[in-house]
């Protein structure tokens, strides 16, 4: 009988395997037990697709009948008001439905956020930027019907373009602060006039952002050109920003993070974590004397110096050039790999182990 429940647990993780193999963006959480002569199949999925490849894969391995206690996530207490906004300037998400839990990611003000299941006072949620799952406190959002959203979506808009700025109750700089908001946040407004533009926050809240601060939505996707020299300014403005767990706003960073960060202010989007970036653009030869990169790249690091085993990506950086980058360990700082500069880092060279292009070619 044990052998025959293997063959079940090997069936259903051979499916995940498949369509789920990173639980940071996809929901696949199936237990497969027995209860006398029935097999038992616990769990979450995230969609009916992945259900059905799962039965199918159970009446494969020669169980045709079980016992179902799947839950297809969004719950359906969470249909009326599918998504959310972040009503904060960042937002923790976490592993865990716990103030103490790891922080997986952060998301900004104006974010959406499709909401799955609600627990004790807290959401869990999958961000619409680039799928990342966390649990957010539910007094940090605000929960929205299809027709907010698609209202939303249709209002003019403005994202916030300033490292970190305030939004105020009045048109002037002495004005009392409503909230902060952060570079990459999105809220709904139009200018007001010359120096001001009226905003609304996803919550309802009024207020006023200085122009410099912040731009037309619209317009500001269409003005984007992720070229090299824009990358840099972008990855420079960041410069002594600390380091973060889970951080993707300016007041802290993590090392993806902060590479997606200023790829997203850029009109570029990467995934959240360094791996997954790994995998995006092409491949640049890695050659000793480094001849093949151009500013902009993408570099990656492995855990320890590269011994041709361990390839697994812990860390990644921006090349910008002469053998020198910039990257968030510690702060946000530059590093070389020429073993003259005052920024050589041996051990990062050592680490070095894939470059990825990301920028277009023009």
């Amino acid at each position: 009988m044990q052998n025959e429940l293997d063959r079940y647990i090997k069936a259903v993780r051979n499916v995940k395997q498949k369509i789920a193999p990173d639980r940071r963006v996809a929901i696949f959480d199936v237990k497969v037990s027995r209860s006398g002569e029935q097999i038992v199949l616990k769990g979450e999925l995230g969609n009916t697709k992945a259900w059905n490849e799962v039965k199918e894969a159970i009446q494969q391995a020669g169980n045709p009948e079980f016992i179902d206690s799947i839950t297809i996530l969004p719950e359906k207490t969470c249909l009326e008001q599918p998504y959310a906004f972040v009503r904060v300037s960042v937002a923790p998400l976490r592993a865990t439905p716990s103030k103490s839990a790891e922080m997986v990611t952060q998301a900004l003000m104006g974010s959406v956020l499709k909401v799955l299941k609600v627990k004790r006072g807290w959401v869990y949620v999958q961000l619409t930027e680039d799928n990342y799952l966390g649990w957010i406190d539910i007094d940090q959002c605000v929960r929205q019907t299809q027709e907010q959203l698609d209202q939303w979506n249709n209002e003019p808009r403005v994202i916030i373009t300033a490292a970190i700025d305030y939004i105020r109750n009045q048109p002037s700089s002495t004005a009392q602060s409503v909230c902060d908001v952060t570079a990459g946040a999105v809220l709904s407004g139009k200018e007001y006039n010359k120096e001001w533009i009226a905003v609304a926050l996803p919550d309802g809240r009024n207020g006023y952002l200085i122009n410099t601060a912040g731009m037309d939505y619209q317009r500001w996707k269409e003005s984007r050109n992720p070229v090299q020299e824009n990358i840099e300014k972008t990855a420079r403005s960041f410069l002594g920003v600390p380091y973060l767990w889970g951080g993707t706003s300016p007041k802290g960073f993590d090392c993806s993070g902060f590479t997606k960060t200023v790829y997203k202010m850029n009109g570029i989007t990467l995934q959240r974590d360094a791996d997954q970036q790994g995998l995006a653009g092409e491949n640049v030869p890695l050659e000793k004397n480094m001849d093949q990169l151009q500013k902009g790249d993408l570099l990656f690091f492995c855990a320890k110096p590269f011994s041709g085993i361990e390839k697994r990506i812990t860390h990644v950086a921006i090349y910008m050039g002469k053998k020198e980058f910039i990257h968030c360990s510690g702060r946000v700082k530059f590093n070389s790999f020429d073993p003259s500069s005052p920024l050589f880092s041996e051990n990062l060279l050592q680490r070095l182990i894939k470059v990825k292009r990301v920028l277009p070619n023009k």
